[in-house]
């Protein structure tokens, strides 16, 4: 591209890409509003239109830019369809009516595999339930989920492979990594995508590997291992393993502490090789409270040049290579709102010119080779959904494609801000806020919408990605949505996660009420009309604020909440107790607590074990197949409600066949209807009241 970024781009193309929205595959359950009603009020749009799956999801240019591939609802299913750029002319690849694909890769030019879900769960993690492969033209489709079965009664469950590196351009091969010789440990091996025959390309492993990198070559050179913890350690052991050739033998160059799925201390973390097989570009918070991204000799086995920190976040992926030029050319991470740190002045200059010509939103391009004919691009921001556009490496011009959401007009949209404020320890918590447009910005209800884990970072700028934009939907209705990440978040430095340690229901819930309040001092939120709403974690948080603070709220809406927290230690039938690893014996110890040991603290912060402090109407909604956080616990919070002669605030909901997060359309609505009314209500004003009645 060397005269790419010398030249302006042209204006876009006047031929709008209207072909991607009609066809077989448009949806003929909900009927589109048009561009034309841009001034339709977000408090007018219905909770089907809110919550119809987008129109195109996780689009992705095939190497050689002749297809695009994107998920597409059909069925009431998030389905495969492949678009043929030269015809102009869009296939339906799958027809799932009972799972969705969750995320495809191309495997070369003419064929895709993907993996396929039931959804996800309230913290943002998919339900895998199947690996499937398929040529563009339909053909020679094949289903590579390979079940293990405990009995023969059992269903058993889909053991599935994860991409890691496409082979090339011309290949049916894909090399993916899998636990095929052991269920404790990660090979990598070379896939035909059509046979389904593999060999093995790690027989010299150090054991115990959760995932490899490649160098350049497709050698495996880094394995990085979780390794068994010995009698009652309280941290898993992760190594980071080296080895000079495929024939060397394994060195451990490092090894990091991790406690509930999350490192903790000095850490690094290797990211990818650079393009002289010696260099490995290595994210690290050693002597530092955030990870940053530094070169790593792996040969002198020192660190070098730091390559790019950020003062809000932890660095620990994104990177950008160019094949051509050999070299990092860029780096994508978000932090209070999506970025790209470019390191290669042309692909700066481009990245320029494209915000130029598209104003007002972040417009998220990729690498441009010399040889590219095209680029797919998004550009979304805060209140626009989204729209894909592909740039023409040739004609350096920009030419429109689809919205995601084109139903949801962004001049409606409510707008969405970063901010940070001070718990009362002093510690600065990171959170966005979503403001309903047309109000007055002053004296508004608020809905505290908590995030699941904790241990995950849940909010970002742009909030469109995933099932539901739950804040726009709540803002659309009036309510200010405050979404922290409290302490016990990750993503924001050591400091943040580890001063978690044993807080739940304590510190970490200050951090939630403290945000509140400080709304209220700002004098954006009505401190008499304050509701929680929130999943597992979320759940839990939204339950313990009324028993912390129970004069402050006037309503809570958890969801597949923890209640108790000795059944979330000792209940043997959550998918955490049947990993079999003592992990609730040990690192749940040191993040949680232990319900013999910390019985008293235990008894404080168990919102089922408080219900005497719970006098506000709580809406409490349950999967009935839920695995993490069993049924137990809704049952056993109603139970105790209504032995204290409370029963009669709870409205309790119990979905059959879903498990820690809502999916099908049938129940998604279902939720955000009752919550929707649950909300107007008990804090929502006339105004808000008469709009839900006359629904």
């Amino acid at each position: 591209m060397n005269h790419s970024a010398k030249s302006l781009l042209r204006v876009f193309s006047v031929a709008c890409a209207t072909w991607l929205a009609t066809g077989a595959m448009a949806q003929t359950t909900t009927e589109s509003l048009t561009a034309e009603a841009t001034a339709i009020k977000a408090s007018a749009i219905p909770l089907e239109t809110f919550l119809r799956r987008p129109e195109f999801q996780d689009m992705s240019l095939s190497p050689n830019g002749d297809f695009l591939a994107a998920v597409s609802p059909f069925k009431g299913r998030g389905n495969l369809v492949v678009i043929d750029l030269a015809q102009r002319s869009r296939r339906l690849l799958t027809s799932f009516e009972t799972t969705d694909v969750a995320n495809f890769y191309w495997v070369n030019n003419k064929r895709i595999c993907m993996r396929v879900a039931d959804g996800q769960d309230v913290t943002g993690n998919f339900s895998y339930r199947g690996t499937f492969c398929i040529n563009t033209d339909g053909t020679e489709f094949a289903d590579f989920t390979r079940i293990d079965k405990k009995s023969s009664t059992d269903q058993g469950r889909a053991i599935l492979f994860n991409p890691v590196r496409a082979v090339g351009p011309d290949s049916v091969e894909y090399i993916i990594s899998m636990p095929a010789r052991s269920s404790r440990s990660n090979d990598l091996y070379r896939f035909n995508t059509i046979t389904g025959r593999y060999t093995l390309l790690t027989f010299n492993s150090p054991g115990d590997v959760e995932r490899w990198i490649l160098d350049r070559n497709q050698v495996p050179r880094i394995a990085v291992t979780s390794e068994p913890r010995q009698g009652n350690e309280t941290f898993t052991r992760i190594g980071i393993w080296h080895r000079e050739s495929a024939d060397a033998k394994w060195e451990k160059l490092y090894e990091n502490r991790q406690t509930w799925g999350v490192t903790v201390g000095d850490a690094i973390s290797p990211i990818a090789f650079d393009y002289d097989n010696t260099t490995v570009y290595m994210a690290s918070n050693i002597g530092r409270d955030k990870m940053a991204i530094f070169k790593y000799d792996t040969k002198t086995k020192k660190f070098g040049e730091l390559v790019f920190e950020h003062p809000l976040i932890d660095l620990t992926g994104g990177l950008l290579f160019s094949n051509e030029k050999k070299k990092l050319v860029g780096i994508r991470y978000s932090a209070e709102m999506p970025a790209t740190k470019w390191l290669d002045p042309e692909l700066e200059t481009l990245q320029k010119q494209i915000d130029a010509a598209i104003p007002g939103n972040v417009n998220n391009i990729g690498v441009v080779e010399e040889k590219s004919k095209r680029l797919l691009m998004i550009s979304a921001s805060p209140t626009n959904p989204g729209q894909y556009f592909l740039y023409d490496n040739e004609g350096k011009s920009i030419e429109p494609l689809v919205k995601r959401r084109e139903w949801l007009p962004p001049s409606s949209m409510p707008e969405r801000k970063f901010i940070k404020y001070k718990a009362r320890d002093g510690m600065e918590i990171p959170a966005w806020v979503t403001i309903p447009k047309g109000t007055s910005g002053k004296n508004l209800p608020l809905v505290l919408h908590i995030h699941g884990g904790p241990q995950v970072r849940n909010y970002y700028g742009i909030q469109w990605q995933g099932r539901t934009p739950i804040a726009q939907f709540l803002a659309s209705r009036g309510y200010v949505v405050l979404e922290p990440e409290p302490r016990g978040s990750t993503g924001f430095g050591r400091k943040h996660y580890e001063s978690s340690y044993k807080q739940w229901g304590l510190a970490m819930q200050d951090d939630l009420t403290d945000g509140a309040l400080h709304l209220v001092k700002e004098g954006l939120v009505d401190k008499n009309r304050m509701c929680l709403y929130g999943g597992s974690y979320g759940g839990y948080a939204s339950l313990q604020g009324v028993v912390r603070e129970p004069d402050l709220w006037k309503c809570t809406a958890p969801v597949v909440a923890v209640t108790d927290l000795f059944l979330l230690q000792q209940v043997q039938h959550s998918d955490i107790a049947e990993r079999g690893d003592n992990s609730l014996d040990t690192e749940f110890t040191v993040a949680v607590g232990d319900s013999k040991r910390d019985e008293a603290q235990f008894t404080k912060t168990s919102p089922a074990r408080n219900v005497d402090k719970i006098n506000i109407p709580v809406l409490l909604s349950m999967g009935s197949d839920d695995r993490r956080v069993p049924i137990i616990h809704g049952n056993d919070f109603v139970k105790k409600m209504q032995a204290a002669g409370r029963g009669n605030l709870v409205e309790y909901v119990v979905y059959n066949g879903e498990g820690h997060g809502f999916n099908k359309d049938a129940n998604v609505l279902d939720h955000f209807g009752r919550l929707e009314r649950f909300l107007a209500k008990n804090i929502g004003d006339e105004s808000q009241k008469r709009l839900v009645a006359s629904k």
